[in-house]
């Protein structure tokens, strides 16, 4: 049987061999880390980029996310944003800042 953890990282595989994928010069990995999303990076910049890359992996973004952060996900990353389309990025962006900053530490660690 899996456990919970190891559920999610099954289901999840997709989205982050997709991340794997896209951010795959650890220095880059390092900008997302330090300055955030918001810096411009391709494919994360115009919402038709997020929204489509959202729309292809909105189940293992909400299960990452609500695992991370529990019930109240979408309250803690979208705390000022009131449209979808802002509060499908954030979520996005919180998804892809994770990932970059673990990327680095593990890198970092090892």
């Amino acid at each position: 049987l899996l456990n919970e953890s190891s559920h999610l990282l099954i289901m999840s595989s997709r989205l982050f061999d997709a991340l794997d994928e896209r951010f795959n010069d650890f220095d880059e990995c390092k900008d997302v880390m330090n300055h955030g999303m918001t810096g411009g990076f391709s494919g994360f910049i115009y919402t038709s980029e997020i929204n489509k890359f959202f729309d292809e992996h909105k189940n293992e973004i909400e299960d990452y996310l609500y695992m991370i952060l529990g019930d109240n996900y979408i309250k803690e990353v979208c705390k000022n944003f009131s449209t979808v389309d802002n509060i499908i990025t954030q979520l996005v962006w919180y998804v892809v800042e994770c990932y970059c900053t673990e990327k680095v530490l593990k890198a970092e660690a090892a």
